[in-house]
């Protein structure tokens, strides 16, 4: 299988990426907290900071979910399908994923250079790194998408011929 190197380096990348915004998630929510409960004066720029990694932790975390098959379902129709009538179904929902993420990445990526010049409030930073998350994650999910269609089918055509 030619793509379990390209799989282990976006596994790496993405899993550091999830595990860089959600600690910086943290540091600024406690910061936050420190600052305004036992120092008496806030920091104004740590609830955008907090917001903003929440939002990259999440884009990253779907990720994930669409490698591993983990999308919120409701299995009542599931539960009574056989593997290969499962495969198919799986088939569908993951080309209804991967035309969703194009449509992501093509207006993600219009609204992303957009806001190019917007400055977030309190952070000053282009407000196209924090719309950048939806483009950039659903690339991943694309690609997690098409290579789950790839293993269903397979699993298809395998199944049949035995």
């Amino acid at each position: 299988m030619k793509y379990k190197i390209l799989d282990k380096i976006i596994n790496k990348v993405i899993f550091f990426l999830i595990a860089l915004t959600f600690s910086i998630l943290i540091l600024s929510c406690v910061l936050q907290v420190f600052t305004r409960f036992i120092l008496n004066n806030s920091l104004s720029w740590t609830e955008e900071l907090s917001r903003y990694s929440f939002i990259w932790a999440n884009f990253l975390g779907g990720i994930f979910c669409t490698k591993k098959g983990l999308h919120a379902v409701v299995t009542i129709i599931t539960d009574y399908l056989n593997k290969k009538w499962k495969n198919i179904l799986n088939i569908v929902v993951n080309v209804v994923v991967a035309l969703i993420s194009i449509i992501i990445i093509i207006y993600g990526v219009k609204v992303t250079y957009t806001v190019r010049e917007q400055l977030s409030p309190a952070l000053r930073i282009s407000m196209s790194y924090v719309y950048a998350a939806a483009p950039f994650s659903s690339l991943f999910v694309l690609y997690y998408s098409t290579r789950n269609i790839i293993e269903n089918y397979k699993n298809i055509i395998t199944k049949g011929e035995k």
